[in-house]
């Protein structure tokens, strides 16, 4: 029997897993001589006709992320064929999921579980910033490298945003597994990064008690106690576990996610102060490896020699305590009321004491912080002060772009509003050329015919008019 190839290049060797939404196949990737994971949707998907466009959009945001505990993505494309099917080729991990590791264990030493969850959160901490939501986080989407690193596995079947989802669960593909569903997922309500944080503690919890925490005789069953029944106290079930960890994870079991940790770094930090060595296991096998080696010089190189989480965690702690991003919103909302009324000294200086609460707490690139600054730079621009707005909107431009690249909807915001601002401040042939950079770029990612591509000719065409001469 002859091996399929997909993409002229890329050899399906064997499939390793397939669950409703995909499928996975070790691969062989016969230009680079490397194995390789090839990802399709599921069969059931194919004849979406909306399902290739948005797989591979997903596709190329979550090649956007690097982070050590994420697969790296190499490749996509759609196979010809009667369904199109779009795939993903990703980095192949080599290693043994949670639900291997409890299989021939059974309940983990509690230092091994804080640092396999600390790892997750901190992947979860990544992904969050660019309000991804993994949606479907369990032990058998988390393994364990030789090395000792956590690999968060399925981001890229996961991540398809919430607009249509009922178009999809109706056909019987529902997204997330019922044992790990948060109780939002299973009300069909808004899915936020808490969701994630909920699962995760479901996979500790059953780390450390070696039992699955809901289950049930069917699916209806398991969803029902996730919306109804809270598991024991781990400190009843694990005495062992210390009082800060067991009330942290608790807490991420909360039914509510406003009652649930603030944030993924917060989980991180809790996790991180209780963290043993993995390299107990027998499955790490180089535990005194590159990644080791790496991860202990970068523990070296943290501020004032501390320890990560500890002095850290010290300075925070009170601001943590009062702050939420429930709290950024709210300032968000309040900051614009404000300005409605023409208030924009008072809801600038408001918004300006919120934002710089947040960026220590969450971090400059954080989703929300972002959307935050970006108000911050849009009030100072209607408010004429256009050097700060200028200002503004180049510190996002420059970060963004970095992180995102340029065709972010946001990056490409800003841009447009920082010509604005220039042409204020009378550099029309900085704001024109930008314009321009900005109109290809537009078209590049929307096409010809979107009515952005227009309206930026448009504005260009109008500022060339008004353009004094030089």
């Amino acid at each position: 029997m002859r091996s399929e190839i997909v993409g002229g290049r890329y050899e399906l060797i064997r499939e390793l897993g397939a669950g409703g939404m995909g499928q996975v196949y070790e691969g062989f990737d016969r230009h680079l001589r490397r194995r390789i994971a090839v990802k399709f949707p599921h069969p059931g998907l194919g004849h979406d006709s909306d399902w290739a466009s948005r797989f591979l959009r997903e596709a190329k945001i979550m090649a956007s992320l690097s982070h050590p505990g994420l697969p790296a993505v190499h490749d996509a494309g759609v196979m010809p064929g009667s369904p199109e099917r779009p795939y993903l080729v990703m980095e192949y991990i080599d290693g043994v999921t949670f639900d291997d590791l409890l299989d021939r264990h059974g309940p983990l030493a509690v230092p091994v579980v804080a640092a396999l969850g600390a790892q997750a959160a901190a992947v979860l901490a990544a992904t969050h910033r660019r309000r991804i939501c993994h949606r479907d986080l369990k032990p058998s989407n988390l393994m364990l490298c030789a090395d000792a690193a956590v690999k968060v596995l399925d981001f890229g079947l996961a991540i398809a945003p919430d607009v249509q989802l009922t178009r999809y669960t109706s056909t019987g593909q529902t997204l997330g597994t019922p044992s790990f569903m948060a109780p939002e997922q299973v009300e069909g309500r808004e899915v936020v990064p808490q969701t994630d944080l909920y699962a995760l503690g479901l996979v500790l919890y059953e780390l450390l008690t070696g039992e699955r925490v809901m289950t049930g005789s069917s699916p209806y069953v398991v969803w029902d106690r996730q919306v109804n029944s809270t598991p024991p106290d781990i400190a009843a079930e694990r005495p062992d576990v210390p009082a800060e960890q067991a009330r942290l994870l608790m807490s991420m079991l909360a039914k509510s996610p406003e009652d649930r940790p603030a944030s993924a770094s917060a989980v991180h930090e809790v996790l991180v102060r209780a963290a043993g060595a993995p390299a107990t296991l027998p499955e790490v096998t180089d535990g005194r490896g590159p990644v080791a080696m790496y991860a202990m010089a970068l523990v070296a190189n943290t501020v004032d020699g501390a320890a990560p989480g500890s002095a850290y965690a010290d300075r925070n702690e009170s601001a943590a305590t009062d702050f939420s991003r429930g709290d950024l919103h709210r300032a968000v909302r309040r900051a614009r009321r404000i300005a409605d009324d023409s208030h924009y000294d008072a809801a600038l200086a408001e918004l300006s004491a919120v934002v710089a609460v947040a960026e220590p707490l969450l971090g400059a690139r954080d989703a929300d912080v972002v959307d935050a600054r970006v108000r911050l730079a849009d009030l100072r621009r209607e408010n004429s002060d256009y050097p700060a707005a200028i200002e503004a909107y180049r510190e996002l431009v420059d970060e963004l772009t970095v992180e995102r690249g340029p065709y972010d909807d946001q990056v490409m915001y800003c841009q447009r509003n920082l010509a604005a601002c220039e042409v204020h401040t009378g550099d029309f042939r900085e704001a024109i050329a930008r314009l321009e950079r900005l109109h290809i770029q537009t078209e590049a990612r929307y096409g010809a015919d979107d009515p952005r591509v227009s309206e930026i000719g448009a504005q260009i065409d109008r500022l060339r008019a008004a353009r004094p001469p030089y």
